[in-house]
């Protein structure tokens, strides 16, 4: 019976971690996307590289474009190696896809070719990809 006479503060209370809980869960997918996105492009990753190297190990001018040229060339082939990886897995989603529709209902293939659509979109949105035709 008491809690019920501070009704209004626990319900202040609960508002206030619900906006919390909100505003963190929002916050963390946005400084995450972004990440992910800023992660995936080769020129933040050979600065950042290049940073780390030259804050750690204190490099000379002599070292640095050598080094530079390192991280480059292994940057580089990072991003052959993702693009190879990505292409490859979006071919396998791709004939996943139509392995499913074999087995669906004609109303069923209509809704799964609206999902794999709207999947499409936000790879080729997000990571500017293109995944191979249905």
């Amino acid at each position: 019976m008491n809690a019920l006479k501070h009704w209004k503060m626990i319900l202040v209370v609960l508002l206030v971690f619900a906006a919390g809980a909100v505003t963190g869960s929002v916050g963390t997918t946005i400084h995450f996307k972004h990440a992910f996105e800023r992660g995936l492009k080769v020129e933040n990753w050979i600065a950042h590289a290049m940073n780390v190297l030259q804050t750690e190990l204190k490099l000379t001018p002599e070292q640095q474009p050598r080094i530079r040229a390192i991280v480059e060339d292994t940057g580089r082939q990072f991003q052959r190696s993702f693009g190879q990886a990505t292409r490859e897995s979006g071919t396998n989603l791709v004939a996943s896809w139509r392995r499913i529709d074999q087995e669906l209902t004609p109303e069923q293939k209509v809704i799964h070719h609206q999902m794999c659509q709207k999947f499409r979109d936000g790879v080729n949105k997000t990571l500017k990809i293109d995944l191979p035709p249905q």
